[in-house]
């Protein structure tokens, strides 16, 4: 197996909303590389990643050298992926993931599993949360890369059944050179996934989290929201937990909260009040100090605004909700 580990003095996307959401969380931008699109027949090769560094970014990239080799590729890879909160993918929930995910089963990697994650699928976030389908002749990762000015970073000229070809040339050969035009493709799509990020300057992110949900993290403890439904007497809550090792139930007038250690799940209900056409919250009504809420226009008098007719405030529902999970967590 062969291994590379640069670094690149360019940081990650940010921005004050993806802060918001991301500031306290470890993320990976991942790509792999196959000899095909059935993982009942292909194999993983290539495991590629990009992750924040105190210089900017790291790429790291393992490949196969042997057809022996995969199983010993997957525990490396996973190895490197065993600390990411966030895996930023581009299509990753359709191929990446699962290709992963069966040919560890294949092998009977049973000790093996993916970590405690939250997926970020920028295609799948361009496809349903943007209008770019209707902008652009498709959403493939070079033609957004184009649209967002990214295309002159690129530095590999071949698609990817080109290096699939490479790939079984350089198992025969050992060629060096092979092997490096190899790992350019994929260390150029990894590099340009991570500056995808940009794309949510052109997108309403408040909007993405509430529907797709997303982790918070306090002391090792993490929280993964996978449903966030605005009811007309209360905001519900539901999703999984991490490395909370106790059962726990809380009762008050301001939320209500079911921890389940066994089943590693948990809901939290938020009473919303309703008055004419407004849904609205008495943050005085919650023991804790939520003074980062009263930064919004939706904020008066200790009450934060949810609704007004048809209209939700999205940042202000998810910050509230990631304010209250916090503090649960100090307690759990």
């Amino acid at each position: 197996m062969y291994g590379t580990n640069e670094r690149y003095p360019e940081a990650f996307y940010q921005s004050n909303i993806f802060r918001l959401y991301f500031e306290d969380l470890q993320l990976g931008a991942m790509d792999i590389e196959t000899t095909g699109l059935s993982p009942d027949h292909s194999r993983f090769i290539l495991g590629g990643l990009v992750v924040p560094d105190p210089q900017g970014k790291k790429a790291i990239q393992l490949l196969s050298e042997s057809n022996e080799e995969e199983p010993e590729l997957i525990r490396s890879y996973l190895t490197e992926l065993k600390d990411i909160d966030v895996l930023i993918s581009y299509n990753g929930e359709n191929f990446d993931l699962p290709f992963l995910n069966k040919r560890m089963h294949y092998h009977h990697l049973s000790g093996e599993a993916l970590p405690f994650y939250q997926s970020l699928d920028l295609y799948r976030i361009l496809d349903k949360y943007s209008n770019f389908r209707k902008l652009l002749p498709n959403l493939k990762q070079k033609t957004v890369e184009t649209f967002l000015g990214l295309w002159s970073d690129r530095a590999d000229e071949i698609s990817g059944a080109e290096s699939v070809a490479l790939y079984y040339q350089f198992l025969r050969t050992g060629n060096p050179a092979i092997r490096d035009t190899i790992l350019l493709h994929n260390k150029d799509d990894i590099l340009q996934l991570s500056r995808l990020l940009k794309a949510f300057e052109k997108l309403d992110l408040h909007y993405i989290m509430f529907h797709m949900g997303f982790i918070v993290i306090n002391q090792g403890k993490k929280i993964y929201i996978r449903n966030i439904a605005l009811r007309k007497d209360s905001i519900f809550v539901s999703g999984v937990h991490r490395n909370i090792s106790m059962d726990y139930r809380c009762y008050q007038d301001s939320h209500e909260a079911v921890f389940s250690r066994k089943q590693s799940d948990f809901t939290l209900r938020i009473p919303l009040k309703n008055k004419m056409n407004y849904t609205y919250i008495d943050l005085e009504a919650f023991p804790y100090n939520f003074s980062e809420l009263e930064k919004y226009p939706s904020f008066e008098s200790g009450y934060l605004l949810i609704k007004r007719d048809d209209t939700v405030n999205y940042a202000e529902v998810n910050h509230l909700i990631k304010l209250l999970l916090k503090e649960i967590l100090k307690e759990v």
